[in-house]
């Protein structure tokens, strides 16, 4: 497995990039007064600051591609799924944290 090419390297750019979109929202939500609703995460961020959150973020997204690629290679269909619904998930947080910004942004003082 070390030594075999990457099985879906833009569907794992893509997951990478909407993964750094949640925590560039969850850092801008937080220094504009938001709190973090994330059980697990709250307590990283209440142990080691943003610090924390970045670790946490960088660890569940090296286990999904991890399980993505150990997946992959025997059943396909299933990892392409997996990392499909990795995406998803992780743009909830990015719509709901922009969506609070701008609310954040448009309300009147």
């Amino acid at each position: 497995m070390l030594h075999a090419p990457i099985l879906y390297p833009k569907t794992y750019a893509l997951f990478l990039t909407v993964a750094a979109l949640d925590v560039l929202c969850t850092w801008l939500v937080l220094s504009l007064g938001g709190r973090e609703v994330n059980y697990l995460a709250n307590l990283f961020l209440q142990q080691w600051d943003v610090h924390g959150l970045l670790v946490l973020k960088f660890a569940v997204c090296a286990m999904v591609l991890f399980i993505c690629e150990f997946v992959g290679r025997r059943k396909p269909s299933t990892a392409v799924r997996l990392v499909s619904a990795a995406i998803v998930l992780n743009i909830f947080p990015v719509l709901v944290g922009a969506s609070q910004v701008i609310g954040f942004m448009t309300a009147v003082p």
